[in-house]
């Protein structure tokens, strides 16, 4: 039977003989035990696939997914997410007028039809003059048809496909007419508005309570749904208080990785942060691929990769899932290990019939070391296990090995956390269910280690993953964040 004997009760004998002994940097084996920990969040939605720097002065940077929203967020005329369906109907009106200071291409309306796939409505944008009666009472600027339009989606009314043409800024109205029985719109519960925008709901020309969920649209792809962002957050002491959140990556409209950027993997190297994640093309959200970009700063502004160098509006993947159509995952959830040089990028490759995690390694000297990416193919082979999860790979200083963790069982009363190590990077053997204090319920989590992925002696560590109680929700989690001990063990 292992034996283990904590790292901190072995530093502490060393003070306790030398003051000034330096830390101990034998060699010897370790695993990690996860102790009682906290939630850092615990909302209605998920902060997950956490990717965790432990700095030189000892303070942690953590990057998370979290929840999409439409790249024309700022340009939405309601402030609350709460809201119930207003019919529009074959008799009624609905309109909204605001306040916009910048030219922009018009506007776009998120509308229910209640399930029916044959609802129509006709919606027009005025210039808004002294009241409204005066505004509807002249002509259109702009008008324009909606037949069979989906359920629950925005529907966008545009001078210009491309975006070329504008509205100066000014004051407009926008107005639902001549609906069918089931059409509609969504009315925010709260009446407020951004101060700047100066919103005002009617329904047959009367002022309401609430307010339409509506935007004001500044470019064709102000209306379009992302799925997931990147967010930030640092913490000094140990992960009990935490700063704000900041949105650290997003996807770029239009492009490839217009869908998504999720499941973050950050190093920090020659003078750049490097945060590594997938997107898809599928709007199944399946077949997907490895993208990176990098900045100076933890929170960017970011240069995507681009193909052939870093930067512009047309981001490419350095790891690309061949197999479409299909509903396997393809590739994505990487994470980077710096050693001797290299630069080791590992990866989910999810295929229907196989899940692993994969490896290619590129020389740390070249700037654009996407391009020199040489491929091992899958080093870690998780066919058998019930739901594994993704892999978090680390390298440990004290038994000089890589690391590698997944949940198995993931997002059930069963899940618990696998073990790999390898002396290589390339050949890994399965070792040990990490043991220790967890929640139930485990999904996509992470480790801690510095900004080249190694577990330094002398550090404290951590671990963070999603997580949830049945019965459960998809997608809605809170984030468990513990301290990890790396303890030797003693056959």
């Amino acid at each position: 039977m292992r034996k283990y004997l904590p790292y901190i009760f072995l530093f502490s004998l060393l003070v306790a003989c030398d003051k000034n002994v330096e830390i101990d940097d034998a060699v010897y084996e370790v695993e990690p035990r996860a102790e009682s920990g906290w939630d850092i969040y615990s909302g209605e939605s998920y902060r997950y696939g956490p990717s965790i720097i432990i700095n030189d002065d000892k303070s942690i940077d953590i990057w998370l997914a979290a929840p999409g929203g439409n790249f024309g967020e700022e340009g939405k005329l309601y402030v609350s997410e709460d809201k119930e369906a207003q019919p529009l109907g074959t008799t009624s009106t609905l309109a909204q007028c605001f306040d916009f200071d910048e030219a922009f291409i018009g506007v776009s309306l998120f509308c229910p039809s209640w399930s029916s796939s044959e609802e129509s409505f006709t919606l027009s944008l005025y210039k808004w003059s002294d009241d409204y009666a005066t505004t509807v009472a002249s002509e259109p600027l702009l008008s324009k048809r909606f037949e069979n339009y989906t359920d629950n989606s925005w529907q966008d009314l545009l001078l210009d496909e491309d975006g070329s043409d504008t509205f100066p800024s000014g004051k407009y109205l926008w107005l639902m007419s001549a609906g069918s029985s089931q059409s509609g719109i969504w009315k925010s519960l709260d009446s407020d508005s951004p101060s700047e925008f100066n919103s005002v709901s009617f329904i047959d020309g009367n002022q309401i309570e609430g307010q339409f969920m509506a935007m004001v649209c500044t470019s064709p792809y102000s209306s379009d749904v992302y799925w997931d962002k990147i967010v930030y957050r640092h913490s000094t002491d140990g992960g009990k208080t935490w700063t704000d959140e900041e949105t650290a990556l997003m996807p770029t409209p239009g492009s490839r990785d217009a869908f998504s950027c999720c499941d973050p993997g950050v190093a920090c190297f020659g003078g750049y942060y490097y945060i590594a994640y997938s997107s898809t093309e599928d709007p199944r959200g399946t077949c997907n691929h490895a993208y990176v970009a990098r900045s100076k700063s933890a929170t960017g502004p970011w240069e995507k990769w681009n193909g052939s160098s870093w930067g512009g509006d047309d981001p490419q993947p350095v790891i690309t899932y061949p197999i479409s159509p299909s509903s396997a995952f393809g590739a994505g959830e990487p994470c980077f290990v710096i050693k001797d040089d290299l630069i080791y990028f590992y990866y989910s490759y999810n295929r229907l019939t196989s899940t692993t995690t994969s490896l290619s390694t590129a020389p740390l000297a070249e700037e654009n070391w996407p391009a020199y990416l040489t491929d091992y193919g899958p080093v870690i082979s998780k066919n058998g296990m019930n739901m594994p999860d993704h892999s978090d790979i680390k390298y440990v200083e004290r038994s000089q090995k890589f690391i590698a963790m997944h949940a198995v069982d993931r997002n059930s009363d069963g899940s618990y956390i696998q073990l790999w190590e390898s002396e290589d990077g390339i050949t890994f053997t399965k070792a040990s269910v990490m043991e220790g204090e967890f929640r139930a319920g485990i999904i996509n989590g992470g480790m801690s280690g510095d900004a080249y992925g190694h577990v330094r002696n002398g550090y404290d560590q951590y671990l963070c993953y999603a997580h949830s109680d049945s019965p459960r929700t998809w997608g809605v989690w809170a984030t468990w964040w513990s301290p990890l001990k790396w303890e030797r063990i003693i056959e």
